[in-house]
């Protein structure tokens, strides 16, 4: 197995350079993250080396920039079709120059590698490069941007997993012995600091990774600033919670009308909402796997979280579902052949798998317990809702991703659990099913998330959804992504308009977008309107133009599109996918791109015509939305200039120069291009050490054997600074060694309180009232003759669900289905003309 290494390393041999400090700022605007990273990287040897860094990036980012400076020599790179900058870049390295090179990796979409050609001996390298995202949102009304900073190995199989072979030397080959060590050097003085710097922030909570803010809709014109010292090894989350976000949002982007662009030169309208439709109560059947990680990777808190997350799962599931659980590391197990009936046994042994789970099956091998769960159709009318809960630790995606897609009447729910997950992985399972990604940190609360997850695949949701938008007289629009094709009862979704045609100036009419779908059988629609003129304006660095080609990449990808295609979208906007790439060269040696170059113009005399290309694959499904039609519309945006490739290349009129000699060259110096308004990111990981060892399973219940691994990390924590200031409440100056008043540092006891709780819970909602007994801390006498039905069982239920919500009312979205399941199996009951549970409230009150 081949495990990547990531920072700065010299080749051949993948030695480490030294990192000397990290600077990241990270400007949040509504729900845009603009990011911008500082790398500084010391060659102290006495030679000249070929570097490459290699570091994690979400798969959603849309990087937009990447800039080397050494020397005070400064290289900007440009998009240019991937094999050709490599050649680019190899013919520059060959000769002689300084030159880079920047592509996602081959077999990770999240993984980013940079080549640096000839960095001098003795001298410093300065890395920057941008990005934007958009936030990951829940229903809610929180977003969370993740600061990638940790990228764990990457298991992969000695066997493909496209391999029909069943036999058992291809299982048991796949991992005998890993001893990987993956390791970024730091100075001894390094420092990684964080400048955040959030509109509309109030209400600062920080914890080592992670800050909290509420952004209030109306101060968005003001803006807060932090500033903070990280420690290196884990990644870094920002959690925003929304206020007076409730109505539809419009962010306008003008395009640059003087641009050769095309793309650039169209305007790009921005909305979010959340539509709301009325009776979408329905209660699909259902048949649920839970498919789990127990690699040796998901040891520790991990594993206990999947299993406290799967108790509450079981319990909240309805009685009319049938379940299976499948177990999964380097092999997998399943409970049952096939999904079998929710009932009181087939619950018990459920419970008695939970229990005796641990991270003890190896390594992440995900390909092969999918596919064995994908060979039982989904059983008559129930519709398939599969859980995966994983660290991700993965390599092969695209095999995974392409095996979900093939799928019927089958979503899939995705949850990335701890640092170093692959949001590849987890974001493009859930896309091509229909599904939802979640990500969660090692100290973020997996159940609350996992539950609201389980309440949209019982609900359903819209499917077969078409957008119309009324424009002005003669506008026309592309949406990004251009199909939407399912929603979520409540979660907000994000769309862009590409249009094209002008707008004119005096336009003071309505502009309106209707959403249609089906519910079932049932038409439903959600129609919204808005004044272009009192839309918000996006910054100049244009992040609306850079995410609306970005979601059309990542779209495109998903349905396998022509190839030609996605690099003619790519190199239009500037922005890298799978079949482009940066390259960089000495600008003494070329035509010097400026910055505003290479964000805004990338233009050439080439021709450029998206009508030629068939962006519908064979494999795509009709109504993917690629079809001529598509091609026809965005043939009409894109100016028919493309990037002028040949200025590019290395100039081969200067002097050749021999491998062995000084590389240094005559060279044009500068100060570095950054612009202030970009901005980025990236932190490198702790030192990660893993061994794994085959042993068999002892556990009756998983009847193959399993692998087991144990791992260990080295603790890198630094004690941390923070400045802070906000210009909301005017300034705001902290001493280095002082917490914000408003830190919050709680654990919650209850927490025990509410497992016991759910692990007593009958498989139709029921409790008992001995279950009861060791958590309401009241004489067991007392609590009997307190009944005022003669229904124990009822009773005892009642109280269940006043105990929680007296108790627990800030764990309501964990419980909240186990207590509907309840109040359901009470309706059958007799009642006896009583308010059983406001009874049962009172009793726990006195």
């Amino acid at each position: 197995m081949s495990c990547p290494q990531f920072g700065l390393m010299s080749m051949p041999h993948s030695r480490s350079v030294p990192l000397k400090k990290a600077d990241v700022q990270v400007s949040i605007r509504g729900f845009i993250a603009n990011v911008k990273s500082d790398l500084h990287y010391v060659n102290d040897t006495d030679e000249n080396m070929e570097t490459e860094f290699v570091f994690p990036l979400d798969t959603d980012s849309a990087v937009y920039k990447f800039e080397a400076e050494i020397d005070n020599r400064t290289i900007v790179a440009e998009i240019q079709e991937k094999s050709q900058a490599k050649q680019t870049y190899q013919d520059a390295v060959e000769s002689g120059y300084t030159a880079m090179y920047m592509g996602e990796d081959d077999e990770a979409g999240d993984i980013f590698r940079v080549r640096l050609g000839n960095l001098p001996a003795k001298m410093a390298a300065k890395l920057t490069f941008s990005y934007v995202q958009e936030l990951d949102l829940s229903s809610d009304q929180t977003g969370i941007f993740m600061l990638p900073t940790v990228l764990n190995p990457r298991y992969a199989p000695d066997c493909s997993p496209t391999d029909d072979s069943k036999s058992e030397e291809c299982q048991e080959t796949t991992l005998d012995m890993i001893l990987s060590e993956v390791e970024t050097l730091y100075y001894s003085d390094f420092t990684m600091t964080l400048e955040t710097i959030v509109a509309g922030g109030k209400n600062l909570m920080l914890s080592e990774n992670k800050m909290e803010f509420d952004i209030l809709a109306d101060i968005i014109e003001n803006n807060m600033s932090l500033s903070k010292q990280l420690k290196p090894g884990s990644d870094f989350s920002i959690v925003l919670h929304y206020k007076g976000f409730e109505k539809p949002g419009t962010i306008f982007e003008k395009g640059i009308k003087d641009s050769k662009n095309g793309f650039l030169s169209s305007d790009v309208l921005m909305i979010n909402f959340s539509p709301e439709f009325k009776e979408l109560d329905t209660e699909l059947p259902c048949e649920f796997v839970f498919v789990i990680d127990r690699s040796a990777s998901m040891t520790g808190d991990r594993i206990e979280k999947a299993k406290e997350t799967l108790l509450l799962l079981l319990k909240s599931l309805p009685v009319t579902c049938i379940f299976n659980i499948v177990s999964f590391g380097t092999k997998f197990s399943t409970l049952f052949s096939k999904s079998k009936s929710y009932n009181e046994k087939n619950l018990e042994k459920a419970m008695h798998l939970q229990r005796k789970m641990g991270a003890d099956m190896g390594g992440t091998e995900i390909f092969k317990p999918l596919e064995n769960v994908f060979k039982n159709k989904p059983s008559g009318s129930y519709a398939r809702q599969v859980f995966l809960l994983t660290d991700g630790q993965v390599s092969r995606v695209s095999k995974i991703v392409q095996l979900v897609k093939e799928q019927k009447n089958t979503r899939v729910f995705t949850f990335g659990i701890g640092d170093g997950c692959s949001t590849e992985l987890i974001r493009n399972v859930a896309k091509v099913s229909n599904g939802k990604a979640t990500f969660v940190k090692d100290d973020d609360r997996l159940q609350s998330k996992v539950m609201s997850a389980l309440r949209c695949s019982v609900q359903g949701g819209i499917a077969d959804v078409s957008l119309t938008w009324t424009l002005p007289e003669g506008c026309t629009v592309i949406n990004a992504p251009d199909e939407v094709t399912f929603v979520f009862p409540g979660e907000r979704l994000i769309l862009y308009a590409i249009i094209s045609g002008d707008i004119p100036k005096d336009f003071s009419g309505k502009t309106s977008l209707m959403l249609t779908g089906k519910v079932g059988e049932k038409n439903v629609s959600f129609s919204m309107e808005f004044d272009m003129d009192s839309c918000t304006h996006a910054d100049d660095s244009c992040p609306l133009h850079i995410l609306a080609a970005k979601s059309k990449l990542a779209e495109m990808q998903l349905i396998m599109a022509d190839e030609n295609a996605m690099v003619a979208l790519s190199t239009a906007i500037n922005v890298p996918c799978r079949y482009t790439a940066f390259v960089g060269v000495d600008k003494t040696m070329r035509t010097a791109l400026t910055s505003q170059d290479v964000e805004m113009e990338q233009c050439s005399n080439e021709s450029f015509n998206l009508s030629s290309y068939n962006l519908t694959s064979p494999k795509s499904k009709p109504n993917s939305g690629f079809g001529d039609k598509f091609v026809k519309k965005i043939s009409n945006i894109f100016s028919k200039k493309s990037m002028h490739t040949k200025d590019a290349h290395v100039s081969r009129h200067g002097p050749k120069r021999k491998k062995s000699a000084s590389r240094k060259g005559s060279v044009e110096r500068s100060e570095s291009s950054t612009s202030p308004g970009a901005l980025p990111y990236m932190v490198p990981p702790r030192q990660y050490m893993m061994y794994c060892a085959i042993f068999d399973d002892p556990d009756p219940v998983i009847p193959s054997s399993s692998c087991g691994l144990e791992s260990s990390t080295t603790d890198l924590s630094r004690d941390s600074d923070l400045k802070l200031s906000g210009m909301v409440d005017g300034m705001l100056d902290m001493d280095e060694d002082d917490e914000p008043a408003d830190v919050v540092k709680s654990t919650d006891d209850s927490i025990w309180k509410m497992m016991q709780l759910v692990k007593e819970q009958k498989f139709d909602g029921s409790w008992q009232l001995d279950s009861l007994l060791k958590i309401i801390k009241k004489p067991e006498e007392e609590i009997k003759e307190s009944a005022v039905v003669k229904d124990t069982d009822l009773w005892a239920t009642a109280l269940a669900i006043a105990f929680l919500r007296k108790e627990l009312p800030d764990k309501k979205d964990e419980w909240e289905m186990l207590v509907e399941k309840a109040l359901k199996w009470m309706k059958t009951r007799n009642a006896e003309g009583k308010d059983v549970v406001q009874e049962a409230m009172t009793f726990l009150l006195t």
